[in-house]
């Protein structure tokens, strides 16, 4: 679990030194479909420095031809509707400092249509609600969540301070700089957290790393790192995943150290990435959240990250190379190859 919270501060540090990379973590489409950036060779890598974005059939067969960017770009891959893949590709100097970020819908076959082209740096792009695209933009000071009209290219700011957001159905649940909790354009929800400069770069960088959002609105997972009682000897600090009931008001702690939480498709389970006090590996965990019960998932040691997705869990495992896996039925089956 520590290679976890260190890989978290680690983003923060890369970033801010002019490296562009991303925690490579598929996208899955409306049939079940991947998509996610492989290296030129074709092979899955835990950090996407640089690559093209392929289709993954539900098979595990690539679709089409790869996207490929140009010359000082890297490419993201943020979220997948009937319109296409959406893609985040920023611009890089010769030394490898951002200047500029472009939102791209890309559908295999077809050519890339430019939706935005900005000086500034974006987190995190998603479909919206009516044809929009959100986004987070840094400023010189603030990050702040914006909306694009995918069909007239208009862009507006819909709220300052923002650290992260998450879409439930038809809500967008935000995360202010204050740590306070809202529906986007509605009022506050009841949950309000600790959240420093640190916590607020982990979500802006990583917020797969610490939050989600039941697909009925009604259950947020947040992983929380705690500062620890014991102070002498020093004592290292943990993840904590937390389930909040936003319409009883009420939290369970589900585990220490934890992170990635992912809700299964029907919302009555929750998957994350932990460690169990008699084990010496992380690994994917499921928390089913009627009964309270937590179970490991075979096949998962190692995890680095955990997805629900349609067939089931997807996670990668190991670290020196990671795999892209699919966990079923006991096992672990890998559906591309790994960097040697």
């Amino acid at each position: 679990m520590r290679k976890l919270v260190a890989l978290a501060s680690i983003f923060g540090a890369v970033l801010l030194s002019g490296c562009m990379v991303a925690l490579n973590i598929p996208v899955e489409g409306p049939d079940g479909s991947l998509a996610l950036v492989l290296s030129p060779e074709g092979e899955y890598e835990l950090i996407a420095e640089a690559g093209v974005v392929t289709i993954l059939d539900p098979e595990g067969n690539p679709v089409g031809e790869p996207f490929v960017p140009g010359d000082g770009q890297a490419v993201q891959v943020c979220d997948w509707s009937p319109e296409g893949v959406l893609l985040l590709i920023l611009e890089t100097d010769e030394y490898g400092f951002p200047t500029g970020s472009s939102l791209v819908e890309w559908t295999p076959g077809e050519p890339p249509r430019e939706l935005l082209v900005v000086d500034e740096i974006l987190f995190s792009p998603r479909y919206g609600a009516a044809g929009t695209v959100l986004y987070l933009q840094a400023g010189d000071e603030r990050v702040s969540l914006w909306a694009l009209d995918r069909d007239t290219g208009q862009v507006a700011v819909l709220q300052d301070g923002v650290v992260a957001f998450y879409t439930a159905g038809e809500q967008t649940v935000v995360l202010t700089e204050d740590g306070t909790f809202q529906i986007l354009g509605g009022g506050e929800l009841p949950l309000r957290i600790t959240c420093g400069e640190e916590c607020q770069m982990t979500f802006v960088l990583l917020p797969q790393l610490l939050l989600a959002v039941g697909p009925n609105g009604r259950y947020l997972a947040i992983a929380l790192e705690e500062e620890p009682a014991v102070l002498v000897p020093e004592a290292e600090r943990m993840p904590t995943l937390y389930l909040v009931d936003l319409e009883e008001e009420r939290v369970n702690r589900v585990a220490t150290p934890a992170l990635c939480p992912s809700f299964s498709p029907d919302g009555t389970k929750l998957a994350f990435v932990g460690q169990a006090l008699d084990r010496p590996i992380q690994e994917a965990f499921v928390y089913d959240l009627s009964s309270g019960e937590i179970v490991s998932v075979p096949g998962s040691e190692g995890a680095m990250w955990v997805r629900w997705g349609k067939a089931g869990l997807l996670a990668a495992v190991g670290e020196d190379p990671a795999r892209l896996v699919r966990l079923a039925d006991g096992e672990a089956v890998e559906l591309v190859p790994s960097s040697p």
